[in-house]
């Protein structure tokens, strides 16, 4: 069976990856007391933010759940979000997520009897038939199709072995490390399982391809089909009902099986504030993300304190061409905060310090620092904006002249 070059580096990536986590992996999460007053980060990989007040928030029907901001991944509501469940269909998110970074979504796909004689939730592919990889991604996330699953899984990587393989590599790329796949669809087999946690990282990283976070907010979709020389074209409505009836809903992935129960994994986006949420073995998975999101918007506020490239102060240097220089922020500096404890939010600027030319640009001098409560909880270097190479012997003589001339004008003028 011929494997593309690609795929075969890919997995030589991800199996460097896997042994170089292998520790973390077996190691024990040490995750903060449920009353922890101060915003805590896990020990090992992936880090953690949890805020103080995390085991807090609205009571869900959901066996396991989980709310992450999205731009920090804080997280800020947990129901055993690190116990291993079945995933049923949100398995999909990472079958999407290989398909948008390993397909050429232009590409033709042809259906296999393999695919196409899949159980369970359908998109109802014939074998033989040919469409577009971009419709058949769109079609399997909207309508979840298990048929369609599969049919990425041999496009991609040529066997649905070798494209399970390459799900588990990429889940522990991400950090998702109590996630094990055993297939592309997420129908129950005993070595399949994931957390709610896993799959809020599963779904923050997705959405960072805008591909993705189009197919997963696209309420209805028309795919087109053919076989032979006849084209069949399908309307096909998103499971998530969420994206009708939840303001500012924008996805991701529904997901059901008799071992899972009801699951769903929502992200909302209001005022360019986004929260993802994951509920699984749900009683009332609408009713139970929505809470969430809802409690997400009503009783939390993102602050942010520079963005990457902005200038934030300048200090002194020591023999440069100028006196002072520039300092911007190496990175963005967000934090999200309850309403009710944003007045324990403080910002300093502690600066190493006073350099001495020649400074590099980028080098970093400082640091912004963000304080929950008097105690740090995120910091961002300050970094050289420009670089501020050594002062010249004439730069120099010319500034001493000029002190000399200003010393004789103040003691001339007090005669």
């Amino acid at each position: 069976m011929f494997v593309p070059r690609r795929i075969v580096a890919y997995w030589l990536v991800g199996f460097t990856v896997v042994l170089a986590s292998a520790v973390s992996v077996g190691s024990v999460y040490i995750l903060p007391a449920a009353t922890a007053r101060l915003y805590t980060r896990t020990h090992g990989y992936p880090e953690v933010v949890y805020a103080p007040y995390y085991t807090e928030g609205p009571w869900v029907t959901a066996a396991s759940a989980v709310l992450i901001e999205g731009t920090t991944g804080t997280v800020l509501y947990g129901k055993n979000e690190h116990v291993r469940m079945h995933p049923a269909s949100t398995t999909k998110i990472m079958t999407a997520i290989l398909a948008i970074e390993l397909g050429d979504m232009d590409s033709e796909v042809v259906v296999s009897g393999n695919a196409a004689g899949v159980p369970g939730s359908s998109l109802w592919l014939r074998k033989g038939q040919r469409l577009r990889l971009d419709d058949l991604v769109r079609g399997t996330m909207l309508r979840s199709g298990n048929d369609g699953c599969i049919a990425i899984a041999e496009h991609i990587a040529g066997s649905v072995p070798n494209f399970v393989r390459m799900m588990n590599i990429k889940a522990q790329k991400i950090g998702a490390l109590h996630t094990r796949f055993a297939n592309p669809h997420g129908l129950t087999e005993p070595n399949h399982y994931s957390t709610a946690f896993d799959l809020a990282l599963m779904a923050r990283y997705g959405l960072q391809y805008p591909l993705f976070a189009d197919i997963v907010s696209t309420r209805e979709a028309e795919i087109e089909l053919t076989q032979g020389e006849a084209l069949e074209r399908r309307k096909l409505a998103n499971t998530n009902a969420l994206l009708w009836s939840f303001e500012g809903a924008d996805g991701v992935k529904t997901g059901t099986t008799a071992a899972a129960g009801y699951c769903l994994v929502a992200s909302a986006t209001r005022g360019g504030v986004h929260f993802i949420s994951v509920v699984l073995d749900s009683g009332a998975r609408w009713a139970d993300s929505a809470k969430l999101l809802d409690y997400g918007f009503s009783h939390h506020k993102v602050m942010s304190f520079a963005s990457r490239g902005q200038v934030v102060t300048r200090t002194r240097v020591e023999g440069g061409m100028d006196r002072e220089i520039s300092l911007a922020a190496g990175d963005d500096l967000r934090v999200v905060v309850r309403n009710d404890l944003a007045h324990l939010i403080e910002e300093r600027i502690l600066i190493d310090g006073v350099p001495q030319a020649p400074v590099r640009r980028g080098e970093s001098l400082g640091r912004l620092v963000v304080l929950f409560d008097k105690d740090e909880m995120a910091s961002v270097d300050l970094v050289a904006a420009t670089g501020m190479p050594r002062r010249s012997l004439p730069r120099a003589f010319l500034e001493n002249l000029k002190g000399i001339i200003r010393r004789a004008g103040r003691r001339s003028s007090s005669r």
